[in-house]
C-alpha cells in the first residue's frame, strides 16, 4: 500500500505562531467548562465495548434514523473512511469519486490500489452534481461511489432525490456508496437526509468534529448495514481495536445537547456568512455565490491562488486552504465557523493581497 501524502494535514502542521487562519472546516471550539457539569469519576477505565458505548451508539443512531446495530463508533470520521475503503476495496477495484472533494475522501482508495475516477461537479451551476457523467463512469463498473454531503469545501447539498437516483445508479452497478455526512446538518433547516436508511449499499460516516466544535474528542462513526460494518469493525480490530471511553462520554453528552449545538453553529455562521457577503461585494476577482447553508465557501479566483495564499501567509500571517487540496487549482477554501472578528481580519487581508495581484 502507498498512500498519497496527506498534504493539506501537513500544511497545517507546518504553521506556527499566531495566524488568522480563516480556512478552517471546524466549528468554533466549545471548552468542556461550558458543559457545566463535573466530569463523571464512576467511568470504567478497563473494559470497553468495542462497537462503541451503547447509549452513544443509540443516540447516533437517532441521527440517522437507524437502530443502534448499524453503528460502529470510531476514531473520528477519518478512521471511519479508512475502515469502509478497506473493508470493501480491493486493489484494482474502480472507484467514483466526486470532486473537488476534501482528500482523504478521494486519496484512501488510491492507497489501497484502487483505481480512482473522478467526476467533476459544475461550478457554474451552483455545484450541481453532474448526473450524466456520473452514469458515464459507471458505465465502467465500479467498487465505491464516494461524496460528501454537505459538500467539503463547497458546502453544496445533494437532494432527496439525487440520492435516491445515486443509490439507483449504484445498485445497478454492483457498488456502495459512501456520503461523509460531517457537514449535512449544518444544512440546518434544510438538512438532506442521510443514507443510511436507502438501502444496504448506502453507507454514511461522520463525526463530532465539526458541528460540535469537539475535534480533539476524535470520536466519529460509520453507519452502514450490518454485513458491511461487520467487515468495516474487523478491520478496526487491527487499527484502534476501540474508541477512548472518556472521549464517548463527552460525546454522548454533546449528543444529548445535539439541538444546543445546531442553534449554535446556525449563530456563528448566520454572522460571518453576513460578514462575508458584505466583503465579497468588494472583492471583484472572486466568483461564486454565497451559500445559504454550511460553514464553508469556495470562490473562484481571478488571482493565482498559489500567490494569493504565499503573500497572505507571509506578509499578513493570514491562512486560507488553497484548491489544490481538494483536486483544483483556481478556487480556495474558506471557513464560516470561527471567531467573527478573525474572520472580518482575514477577510480584509483577503481584499488587500487581491487588489495588489490584480
Amino acid at each position: 500500500m502507498q498512500f498519497p501524502p496527506f498534504e493539506h494535514l501537513h500544511f497545517y502542521e507546518r504553521l506556527r505562531g499566531r495566524f488568522l487562519n480563516i480556512s478552517f472546516s471546524d466549528m468554533r471550539e466549545f471548552p468542556l467548562r461550558e458543559f457545566h457539569r463535573e466530569f463523571p469519576m464512576d467511568i470504567d477505565t478497563v473494559w470497553v465495548d468495542l462497537r462503541g458505548m451503547p447509549d452513544l451508539r443509540k443516540r447516533i443512531a437517532k441521527r440517522h434514523g437507524v437502530d443502534p446495530d448499524r453503528v460502529l463508533v470510531t476514531n473520528g470520521a477519518t478512521e471511519a473512511n479508512f475502515l469502509v475503503n478497506a473493508a470493501l476495496v480491493r486493489p484494482g477495484d474502480r472507484v467514483v469519486v466526486d470532486l473537488p472533494m476534501y482528500s482523504p475522501l478521494r486519496d484512501c482508495p488510491v492507497g489501497l490500489g484502487a483505481r480512482v475516477v473522478p467526476v467533476a461537479r459544475d461550478c457554474s451551476n451552483g455545484w450541481a452534481l453532474d448526473m450524466r457523467a456520473l452514469r458515464k463512469a459507471l458505465r465502467g463498473g465500479a467498487r465505491l461511489l464516494v461524496f460528501a454531503n454537505l459538500a467539503n469545501p463547497t458546502s453544496s447539498a445533494i437532494s432527496r432525490g439525487e440520492l435516491r437516483e445515486l443509490a439507483d445508479l449504484a445498485a445497478e452497478a454492483g457498488a456502495y456508496v459512501l456520503v461523509d455526512e460531517t457537514f449535512r446538518e449544518m444544512g440546518f433547516s434544510k438538512a438532506p437526509p442521510s443514507v443510511a436508511n436507502l438501502g444496504p449499499h448506502m453507507i454514511a460516516i461522520s463525526t463530532v468534529t465539526k458541528l460540535f466544535g469537539l475535534g480533539a474528542l476524535r470520536v466519529g462513526w460509520v453507519v452502514a448495514d450490518p454485513e458491511v460494518l461487520e467487515k468495516a469493525k474487523a478491520v478496526k480490530d487491527y487499527t484502534t481495536a476501540a474508541t477512548s471511553v472518556v472521549s464517548q462520554v463527552i460525546a454522548t453528552w454533546a449528543l444529548q445537547r445535539h439541538g444546543f449545538f445546531v442553534r449554535r453553529a446556525k449563530t456563528i455562521t448566520d454572522e460571518n456568512r453576513r460578514i462575508l457577503r458584505d466583503a465579497i461585494e468588494r472583492m471583484p476577482a472572486l466568483h461564486g455565490e454565497v451559500p445559504e447553508v454550511g460553514n464553508l465557501y469556495f470562490p473562484h479566483s481571478d488571482v493565482d491562488v498559489t500567490a494569493l495564499e504565499q503573500r497572505l501567509l507571509t506578509k499578513h500571517r493570514t491562512v486560507i486552504a488553497h484548491g489544490r487540496f481538494f483536486g483544483t487549482q483556481d478556487h480556495f477554501r474558506i471557513g464560516l465557523g470561527g471567531d467573527s472578528g478573525v474572520f472580518r481580519r482575514g477577510l480584509s487581508n483577503v481584499r488587500r493581497v487581491l487588489h495588489e495581484l490584480t
